[in-house]
């Protein structure tokens, strides 16, 4: 089920919005409690704020995708026992 769902959250400068941050080179991951100089506004972004944002950001993708699985299951079941005198779905 979880498969259908594949999302890319980029880290974005908390000032500008930007997704481009200046790096020392390519694939650098910058440790915990550090900072990252965003390529457009110049300004530091704390790493792990940055993190933070992406993670609520990615809670709520996931709980969209299973609110919307909830309501496909619900339509099916309601289709499934349409017919059906001793069973009701609300």
């Amino acid at each position: 089920m979880m498969d259908d769902l594949k999302e890319t959250i980029r880290l974005r400068c908390a000032f500008c919005r930007s997704e481009q941050f200046a790096l020392p080179y390519t694939d650098y991951s910058p440790p915990g409690h550090s900072f990252v100089v965003c390529a457009n506004c110049g300004r530091e972004n704390d790493v792990t704020s940055l993190l933070i944002i992406a993670k609520s950001k990615g809670m709520e993708i996931a709980r969209a995708y299973a609110d919307g699985l909830v309501e496909q299951m619900k339509k099916d079941l309601v289709n499934s026992f349409k017919n059906n005198k001793y069973i009701k779905i609300k």
